[in-house]
C-alpha cells in the first residue's frame, strides 16, 4: 500500500519540508527564542521514562509521537513496516517533528491559525489523489497502525508553514526578464547535448558525522527500492530536496547541468536504474535514470515573431538612427513616420530551422524586442526586428516555465534560512 501524504497539490511545499535524517543521542541548543512557551528549563519538568522523545521550547513530542510518525513515513514510501525499519525511520520522524514543531510555534507567533476545515479539506483531496475516500484511508492508515490524528498534524503544520512562507516571501520575490533570459540561454545552449529524465533523493548532511548517517540511510532506502518501493514515493517521504514534492522528479537534463560529480554517475545509469549512495555539497543523492536520449535542434525547437523596416538608401542616417532607438514591435509605424519611404512588414511566426540560412545569421545575436544591424537589399536599406523568441517546443521549457522554477528555488532557499534559524535560535532537546 502506498499513497501520497504530502501536499501535491501546491508546488511549493515540497521545497519547504526540510528533513535532515540524523538526531544526536541528547543535543542542546542555546539561545531558545523567547516564546510564550519557553520560559522555563523543560529538561526539569520531564520524565525520561514517560516516553519523551523530544521537547522542543517547553513542547513535549512522546515517542508515540515518534512512531506514529515513523509508521506514517514507511507507509507512504511503501516500506514495509518491520521492526527493523521502524527504528530506521525514527531519526527522520524526530526529525520532521521537532521541525513542524518550530513551523507551528512561528505561525502562531505571527498569528496564523489553520481550522479543522481546511485540514478535511486536505485529507480530502489526498484521499481522492489516491483514488479512494476518506473511509478508505482511515482504515489503511489503521492497518499500518496509524491514527489519523498523526497524518492530521503533518497537514496543519503543512498549511501553515506554507502560509507563513508565501505570506512572508512571496510578494518580495521578483524574477526579472534578464535573470529568465539568462537561464533560458543556458538551458538552450545545452540543449544539443545528451538528455537524461532524471529522479532524485536528497538526504542532507552538513557535518561529516551526518554524512555518515546519511550514506547509511541512503544505503538502505536504495535496497527497498530495488526492493519494490517506489522511487517517487520514497521521495516524498524521504528526500529533503525541493523535488519531493514532485516524487523527485528533476525533468529532463542535459548533460552538464548537474554538478560535475552527480553528471558523472547519470553519464553511467542506463534507464531504469539506480545509482549508489552519491555524496556532493549538501548531503548525499540518490539518483534514477528513468529514460535517455539524444540532445534535440534547438533551432527546431524556438519560434521566431520577426517584423523587417526597410527605407530607401537615401535616407540611410535618418533610417540608421530610428532603427537604434527599437525597443519592441510596437508603434514601428509611428517611428518611421518621418522617414521617407519607409515601411513596416509583418513577417510573422515560424520556426527557426525554417528560416534561410541568411536570415538566421542576422538574427542570431539579436535580443528579443531589438533590430538587426542594418543591411543593404536590391531596393535600399533593411533590418529585421525580432518581436519574439518562443522556446518550449521539442523539449525546451518556456519562459514562464523557467520563470516558475526560478521562483519555487527562490522560496525554497528562503523557507530553508528561515527554518535553520528557528533551530538556531531554540531550544530543542532529543533523546
Amino acid at each position: 500500500m502506498t499513497w501520497k501524504i504530502t501536499l501535491a497539490s501546491a508546488a511549493i511545499v515540497g521545497a519547504l519540508g526540510v528533513t535532515v535524517l540524523s538526531t544526536p543521542a541528547v543535543s542542546q541548543q542555546a539561545g531558545a527564542r523567547q516564546t510564550p512557551t519557553a520560559a522555563a528549563a523543560p529538561a526539569r519538568r520531564v520524565n525520561p521514562a514517560a516516553g519523551v522523545a523530544a521537547i522542543v521550547n517547553d513542547e513535549v513530542i512522546s515517542t508515540y509521537d515518534v512512531n506514529q510518525r515513523a509508521a506514517l513515513l514507511l507507509a507512504g514510501a511503501g516500506i514495509e513496516a518491520s521492526a527493523e525499519n521502524l527504528e530506521r525511520a525514527r531519526s527522520q520522524a524526530i526529525r520532521d517533528l521537532v521541525d513542524e514543531r518550530l513551523q507551528l510555534q512561528e505561525a502562531k507567533e505571527k498569528d496564523i491559525n489553520v481550522d479543522s476545515a481546511q485540514v478535511d479539506r486536505q485529507i480530502a483531496e489526498i484521499a481522492r489523489q489516491n483514488g479512494t475516500n476518506l473511509d478508505t484511508l482511515r482504515a489503511q492508515l489503521a492497518e499500518s497502525g496509524i491514527g489519523l490524528e498523526t497524518l492530521r498534524k503533518q497537514i496543519e503544520s503543512d498549511i501553515a508553514w506554507r502560509r507563513l512562507i508565501n505570506g512572508r516571501f512571496g510578494s518580495r520575490v521578483r524574477i526579472s526578464q534578464d535573470k529568465i533570459t539568462d537561464a533560458l540561454a543556458r538551458v538552450t545552449a545545452n540543449a544539443s547535448k545528451p538528455q537524461a529524465l532524471i529522479s532524485e533523493i536528497l538526504i542532507p548532511a552538513d557535518t561529516d558525522e551526518e554524512l555518515r548517517q546519511a550514506q547509511e540511510i541512503a544505503a538502505r532506502l536504495i535496497e527497498e527500492i530495488r526492493a519494490g518501493a517506489p522511487f517517487s514515493a520514497v521521495a516524498r517521504q524521504f528526500s529533503g530536496a525541493s523535488s519531493s514534492a514532485a516524487g523527485g522528479d528533476l525533468g529532463w537534463l542535459s548533460q552538464g547541468e548537474l554538478r560535475p560529480e552527480l553528471q558523472s554517475v547519470i553519464d553511467q545509469l542506463q534507464p531504469g536504474q539506480v545509482s549508489v549512495p552519491v555524496a556532493a555539497p549538501g548531503g548525499v543523492y540518490i539518483l534514477a535514470v528513468r529514460e535517455k536520449r539524444a540532445g534535440i535542434d534547438t533551432a527546431a525547437a524556438t519560434s521566431i515573431t520577426l517584423r523587417q523596416v526597410s527605407a530607401p538608401a537615401s535616407s540611410r542616417n535618418l533610417f540608421e538612427r530610428q532603427v537604434r532607438r527599437i525597443d519592441g514591435c510596437d508603434g514601428l509605424q509611428r517611428l518611421f513616420s518621418n522617414v521617407n519611404g519607409a515601411q513596416v512588414v509583418d513577417l510573422g511566426a515560424a520556426l527557426e530551422s525554417d528560416l534561410s540560412t541568411e536570415v538566421r545569421a542576422r538574427i542570431s545575436q539579436v535580443e528579443e524586442s531589438k533590430a538587426s544591424a542594418v543591411y543593404e537589399t536590391p531596393n535600399g536599406l533593411a533590418a529585421l526586428i525580432v518581436c519574439e523568441r518562443q522556446t518550449g517546443g521539442g523539449g525546451l521549457p518556456s519562459r514562464q516555465e523557467i520563470e516558475n522554477r526560478l521562483f519555487e528555488q527562490e522560496m525554497a532557499m528562503l523557507a530553508q534560512r528561515y527554518l535553520r534559524n528557528l533551530r538556531r535560535d531554540s531550544t530543542i532537546i532529543t533523546r
